[in-house]
């Protein structure tokens, strides 16, 4: 349920939602704790948003459903994020 949990008055984009939800059930977050859950979501987020906006501007025009190309791309973006996350 954190994983879905969105600050009042700042709604998800369709593209960030599929995202995060694409981290949780990939495995990302399964050794985080349930109180830094919010803080990864929060950084993945502003990772995606000022590093690779491309990803979440394909999946907004494109095709929401993550395969192929999509799926490396995301999975490389979330890799990179996880490995700094602390």
């Amino acid at each position: 349920t954190e994983l879905m949990k969105q600050p009042q008055y700042s709604p998800l984009t369709n593209a960030e939602i599929v995202c995060v939800i694409f981290a949780g059930v990939r495995g990302y977050l399964d050794k985080i704790a349930v109180k830094d859950v919010g803080r990864f979501e929060a950084g993945l987020l502003s990772h995606l948003r000022s590093k690779h906006a491309d990803v979440l501007d394909w999946i907004t025009k494109e095709d929401p459903k993550i395969k192929g190309d999509a799926e490396d791309r995301l999975k490389a973006v979330l890799d990179e994020y996880a490995a700094d996350f602390a």
